[in-house]
């Protein structure tokens, strides 16, 4: 299930169409299907191994059966890998002013995402 982060970090692309971004990430369509002109998103998503802090994944991914039995909490979506590192690089800095514990899986609460 893809769980969406309320206070979604998004890039300038992104930001333009929220819910038609979002839309086009749920529906989660097959790869070779998607028409050239249709695009795909990097998502950026609280990792599942406990030694990692996030995850970027490219959404046409999200086809595969594995991620259908996950629950995926997106916290940001870019257009580019390149803004969904810049996304994740504010993320970062954006904690680590909140918290000097540096304390990112604990910033980010379950209850938040919808």
């Amino acid at each position: 299930m893809i769980l969406w982060y309320r206070g979604l970090y998004m890039d300038e692309e992104v930001k333009k169409h929220p819910a038609k971004c979002k839309r086009r990430v749920s529906r989660r369509s097959r790869p070779w299907s998607v028409l050239p002109w249709k695009k795909s998103y990097y998502a950026l998503l609280l990792a599942e191994n406990p030694d990692n802090l996030f995850e970027i994944i490219d959404t046409r991914q999200l086809f595969f059966r594995r991620y259908h039995y996950l629950d995926m909490y997106v916290v940001g979506l870019a257009a580019h890998y390149s803004e969904a590192v810049v996304l994740l690089q504010q993320i970062l800095e954006e904690i680590w002013h909140a918290d000097a514990s540096f304390a990112p899986r604990k910033y980010f609460d379950r209850n938040d995402f919808e």
